[in-house]
């Protein structure tokens, strides 16, 4: 039952910050909201796999968080430097 309210919550929280990261005001505000989405997201993937007891979607949701934080550091870069690399 946790886990049922728990995915509920989480999945509400996701549908709202993507709201934020289409809607946000100003960059900065999009990305912080990206980055949490993708935090939201690795959650949820871990509830799921802890109701249904698939270890693959612990794997997914590693590889998801990596690509997350990865990407946020890029739009973060971009966005200061107006380069990505070097």
């Amino acid at each position: 039952m946790i886990i049922n309210l728990s995915l509920v919550i989480v999945t509400l929280s996701a549908i709202l910050v993507t709201f934020r990261v289409l809607r946000g005001p100003s960059w900065g505000d999009r990305i912080m909201a990206f980055d949490f989405l993708s935090v939201n997201l690795v959650v949820l993937f871990v509830l799921f796999a802890a109701k249904t007891h698939l270890l693959v979607m612990l794997d997914a949701a590693l590889l998801l968080s990596l690509l997350g934080f990865l990407s946020t550091v890029a739009l973060a870069r971009y966005l200061l430097l107006g380069r990505v690399m070097k």
